[in-house]
Order: C-alpha cells, then sequence, then structure tokens
C-alpha cells in the first residue's frame, strides 16, 4: 500500500515539476511549493515519520528553496572536472547541485535522528547524480522533447526516492 502511494504522489509530484517548468498558463510556484507539499504528506502520513512541527517546516522551506534555483553559474570543482575527463561543454545550470540540494532539504530530520544518516547521504548522492546525470544525457545525445523527460523525471524522483527512508 506505501508503495501505491508514493508512486502516486511521485506522479502528482512530476505533473507539478512540468508544470513549473512550462509557463502559462502555470507558475513556477507550483513547483516550487506544491512539490514539497506533496513531499510533506508522504512524509507524516504514508511514512509516518516522527518529529516536532518546526522540523517538517524548516524542511518544507529548504526543499522549496532548492526547488527555486538551478544554481546558474555556480562554481562547482567536482563538475569541472567531469566536464575536463568527459569532453563536456555544460549549460550553466547545475542539476548535480539543485540534486544535491533537494536531498539535502532532509537534513533537520536525520539531525533529529528520525531518518538514519546512511539512508539519508544516499538519497543526496541518489538526486545528485540521477538529476545531474540526466541532464547530462539528454543534452550530449540530443534527446527530443528534453524538457519534458527531464522535469517530469526530476519530480518524479523527488518523492520516489523518499522510499529510501
Amino acid at each position: 500500500m506505501i508503495n501505491w502511494l508514493i508512486l502516486i504522489g511521485s506522479i502528482i509530484s512530476a505533473l507539478f515539476y512540468r508544470a513549473g517548468g512550462y509557463g502559462k498558463p502555470f507558475k513556477t510556484w507550483m513547483r516550487d511549493w506544491l512539490i514539497p507539499l506533496i513531499a510533506f504528506i508522504v512524509i507524516f502520513f504514508v511514512l509516518k515519520i516522527k518529529v516536532p512541527w518546526y522540523v517538517h517546516l524548516i524542511s518544507y522551506g529548504i526543499l522549496g528553496g532548492a526547488l527555486t534555483t538551478y544554481w546558474d553559474n555556480s562554481n562547482n570543482p567536482i563538475k569541472d572536472i567531469i566536464a575536463r575527463i568527459i569532453n563536456w561543454n555544460y549549460p550553466e545550470d547545475n542539476f548535480y547541485l539543485h540534486g544535491g540540494f533537494l536531498g539535502l532539504a532532509y537534513l533537520p530530520y536525520a539531525i533529529c535522528g528520525s531518518i538514519n544518516w546512511f539512508s539519508f547521504s544516499l538519497r543526496v548522492l541518489v538526486l545528485a547524480i540521477f538529476i545531474g546525470g540526466l541532464n547530462w544525457i539528454v543534452h550530449k545525445l540530443h534527446i527530443p522533447f528534453s524538457d519534458w523527460i527531464e522535469e517530469l523525471s526530476r519530480g518524479f524522483v523527488i518523492i520516489a526516492t523518499l522510499l529510501m527512508f
């Protein structure tokens, strides 16, 4: 039952992520502030993770803030090293950082001890590598409709990886 609820939440999250990036008639706030609401619902009602109310609020704000940026023009030495190794001229957005910070939004849960540090750290890595790697793949291979593929996938994986907790 839990898997089905997370699957439904992941699909809804994917749709909100795409809607936020699509433009008119949709608004970016739909991605930035409704996905954290879905994540909260999954954390609280499906996974039943118990923490003080302010931990939910802090993580909601961090996730919403992380969704508002793709870390344009941010310096990332690891990304630069990888780009040199594989001879990749990456776009200015840093989707590795974007994914990593989406995962770091749940740091307050790890600090409270309601999720273990290993699963928290693994989720941060999975989100960073998946979201950054997906961006690299669709641009390297010039995949049609890459914006749809990327945004639906990013929105889906944000909620789907909550199963790691």
